[in-house]
């Protein structure tokens, strides 16, 4: 092959990732601005959004060279720390294109809220869409759990339940998260936490309650209702609430099956409330509830905390509070009112 051979097989495969890259952009794009329109009021986003470049985000990461985490690339742009989120395609998940697009537009309608990480920006360039948001350094939130004071994690249960409770009554259709869980929850280096990952998020249809839809979300998470009925509510989000409730509290994960059912070594398969009654009967509240390092904190809140956890983790959609009620009930315990939402709703666990 001599040197024209050469140049001109260059820009041939150059033209080509430009087509790429070209059709890439318009089938991303004209889905970006349908989602877009769905969700957000009068089509304004709150956050605008820069589009990059292909070229700029593999350049700004080094070609995708320093993971941070699932999807997740740390990058500099314009002498500025960006955090990338670029999906690799999975061929058994048909719809996760649309969910990547959501997540884009989710988190551009929310980014204002101090609690949730910073869209800055998109590449619709990618066959799957790549996120931009701003970098400050960070861990996720299983990875800290047991370095955390009471006052901490009460901080961090109260500021969670902020983003959820905006999801379901800040928008024209309330929208449902579908996949809480301490995977998606991170602590900045000011101990700020951050709440992302929007893609699973659904909005209810104008005047509905619940709305049917395949399985999303993640397994030892899901409101047993969801997995009966394929039907998801703004009920579905309080119970995975209560799970995450329950992680803060004990300081590791609480998973149940698609029945809602917990399975521990000493009592095999459980309800959530039993497994802390027996826990309590046998006295082994320590690291089963209670994660040691709180044990000793005010044990008027500790059990209100238990019980919230308990009440929001309900089998039955209807006997759950709504997020509002959670929310006020959270800043109660804060504040050491502990009379109210677990009056009315029974208070289920209490030990001496």
């Amino acid at each position: 092959m001599n040197i024209n051979q050469g140049k001109k097989l260059s820009s041939f495969h150059q033209k080509k990732e430009n087509k790429e890259e070209f059709l890439n952009f318009l089938s991303n794009g004209s889905s970006l601005l349908v989602e877009q329109l769905s969700f957000s009021k009068n089509g304004q986003q709150k956050i605008p959004l820069r589009s990059f470049s292909a070229k700029e985000i593999i350049n700004s990461t080094n070609g995708f060279q320093e993971s941070v985490g699932p999807y997740l690339y740390k990058g500099n742009f314009n002498e500025k720390n960006i955090l990338v989120k670029k999906y690799e395609r999975k061929k058994k998940m048909k719809r996760q294109h649309d969910y990547v697009i959501r997540d884009i537009v989710i988190s551009s309608e929310i980014s204002h809220h101090k609690n949730v990480l910073k869209i800055i920006g998109y590449c619709l360039e990618f066959e799957r869409v790549a996120l931009v948001y701003e970098y400050s350094q960070f861990d996720y939130l299983f990875n800290c759990i047991k370095f955390l004071t009471w006052e901490k994690r009460l901080k961090i249960a109260i500021d969670i339940a902020s983003v959820i409770l905006y999801l379901h009554i800040e928008f024209p259709r309330p929208i449902i998260h579908r996949n809480l869980t301490s995977n998606n929850v991170i602590l900045d280096k000011n101990g700020v936490v951050k709440l992302y990952n929007f893609e699973c998020c659904i909005p209810l249809p104008i005047g509905k309650v619940k709305v049917q839809d395949d399985l999303m979300g993640t397994i030892g998470y899901l409101d047993p209702e969801y997995v009966r009925s394929n039907n998801v509510t703004l009920k579905s989000d309080v119970f995975s609430f209560g799970l995450f409730l329950l992680m803060l509290l004990c300081g590791k994960e609480i998973k149940v099956n698609y029945e809602g059912i917990y399975y521990c070594e000493d009592y095999g398969l459980i309800s959530l409330e039993n497994y802390a009654k027996m826990c309590i009967k046998n006295n082994k509240l320590e690291d089963n509830l209670i994660d040691s390092k709180i044990l000793q904190e005010d044990q008027k809140k500790l059990k209100a905390f238990l019980n919230l956890a308990l009440i929001c983790a309900k089998n039955d959609g209807e006997n759950r509070p709504n997020m509002i009620d959670i929310a006020k009930e959270l800043q109660r315990i804060k504040k050491g009112e502990l009379q109210s939402l677990l009056t009315t709703m029974k208070c289920l666990i209490d030990w001496n």
